[in-house]
């Protein structure tokens, strides 16, 4: 630790987009952060692919037009052969995704952050040190180094998704034979899966994803050997690959999927990948990031303002981050179920069908509440009305919330649709627009689709029960 440790309200600890977005947001909220980065800048920049869903949090700092001038490439969408199938999708409504590397992404969101008022320190710190900063509290973002969560967070692996990523630069002369050069490229294979993406000066950045334990890997050849035969492997990018150079790499890092058993402590939060980790294969990494950066800066910031809720902020950001790691894993288990045969090693430890949603159970409730010449609707027993923590753009709130068996920390929303008076108002009215026009007396105009979806959902999930 610096000898001169700058007392503040916020000790941030890692300038990626978990942790700059932090002490973005606090510093915009005028709190007193210091943000800790890494004394040394000598690890390899690891290609990252951003959705456009990323825009969102990136108006909300402030800084859309800095990483408009970052020079990322601008991605349209993705082409997958997958399972056997070729999938090429762009981004709904025509909207643009970013790649870029973990190296240039981090520094236009650092300089953010310190244009914001966030005293940057260049330093490389011990879980000893971070406890003893003089600051009301802290955050780690150091990301899979978890200065914190290593020895305090309990970091837990997931069971058969132990995944090493072997990355290298590829340069060609001429374009590259691809449907669409800002495409994000994903192939499965027999022993594991691949991915491209298009950088900046024109090269391309491929990994290949393998499992030590499963991967039949060529042994004895070193790294590049390894790399360079699993390539082989895949029909498509072994195509799109011929004739091109590697010029940097091959790189290998851990990218197993991990949660920790503590996500907070007594001042403590773990924010982004320190916490936990999903496959690349959601592309939803940095965005899951700075989603935890802003429910950290959203808790510290409530917080301290009202001391009080200390329990009830850090209790929703656990909730939140696990909800959110759930959601995420089961997602790629339903997509690497379509990967690869079952009897395959890489792909039998890894495949879930279960659908990674309650699509159909939705779906089932909405013709049976269509069908039905009358409703007759009732709360279930086990439902409650109580106030919990909600979400805000810069505070936590309490707030009537639907409590259930499964959502004990609440939930309010679906979409747009307000589940409080919604489950009020339901047992009372015996025909759907009956029950939309009393709603929308309630809470003002609602979108009919909107509501049908709720009300479909709250049957579904057994919420609102059909007697």
């Amino acid at each position: 630790m610096p000898e001169s440790a700058p007392t503040c309200d916020v000790l941030v600890v890692g300038g990626g987009p978990a942790g700059a977005t932090t002490a973005r947001l606090l510093s915009l909220w005028k709190r007193d952060v210091t943000l800790v980065v890494k004394a040394d800048a000598g690890e390899a920049a690891l290609p990252e692919s951003l959705t456009p869903s990323c825009r969102k949090f990136f108006d909300l700092m402030g800084i859309s037009s800095e990483v408009d001038a970052a020079g990322f490439v601008r991605a349209t969408g993705h082409t997958t052969w997958w399972g056997g199938q070729e999938t090429s999708e762009s981004f709904d409504g025509g909207r643009l995704g970013w790649q870029a590397t973990t190296a240039d992404l981090s520094r236009v969101l650092v300089e953010a952050a310190a244009a914001s008022g966030a005293r940057v320190v260049r330093a490389s710190l011990t879980a000893t040190d971070v406890l003893a900063w003089p600051a009301r509290f802290r955050v780690d973002a150091t990301g899979r180094t978890g200065v914190l969560a290593r020895p305090h967070g309990g970091r837990r692996y997931e069971p058969g998704h132990r995944t090493v990523a072997l990355v290298g630069t590829w340069r060609r002369d001429g374009a590259w034979p691809v449907l669409d050069p800002t495409h994000t490229l994903l192939e499965s294979y027999g022993d594991g899966w691949a991915w491209s993406v298009p950088l900046a000066d024109g090269s391309r950045a491929l990994a290949v994803m393998v499992d030590p334990a499963t991967t039949a890997l060529t042994r004895g050849d070193g790294p590049r050997g390894v790399y360079l035969s699993e390539i082989t492997k895949t029909e498509r990018f072994a195509a799109i690959f011929r004739g091109a150079s590697l010029v940097s790499g091959p790189t290998g890092w851990d990218a197993s999927m991990y949660l920790a058993d503590h996500l907070s402590g007594p001042d403590w939060l773990l924010a982004g990948d320190a916490g936990s980790f999903v496959d690349p294969l959601s592309s939803a990494g940095v965005r899951k990031a700075m989603v935890s950066g802003w429910q950290s800066a959203v808790v510290i910031n409530t917080v301290l303002d009202r001391p009080a809720m200390r329990d009830q902020a850090f209790s929703a950001f656990e909730q939140r981050e696990r909800t959110t790691y759930g959601r995420l894993l089961a997602l790629t288990r339903h997509f690497l179920a379509r990967g690869g045969a079952i009897e395959q090693p890489f792909w039998g430890h890894r495949s879930s069908s279960d659908p990674p949603d309650d699509r159909e159970a939705v779906l089932s409730a909405f013709a049976r509440i269509k069908a039905a010449p009358d409703l007759r609707l009732a709360v279930a027993p086990d439902v409650r009305i109580e106030s919990r923590a909600s979400w805000r753009e810069r505070n936590l709130v309490l707030e009537p919330q639907l409590v259930t068996p499964s959502t004990p920390d609440g939930v309010r929303f679906v979409g747009s649709v307000d589940l409080v008076p919604l489950v009020e108002l339901a047992p009372h009215h015996g025909h759907v627009p009956e029950l939309f026009d009393a709603y929308q007396r309630r809470v003002g105009a609602t979108d009919l689709r909107d509501f049908l979806t709720a009300l479909s959902t709250a049957v579904a999930r057994g919420w609102i029960l059909s007697v």
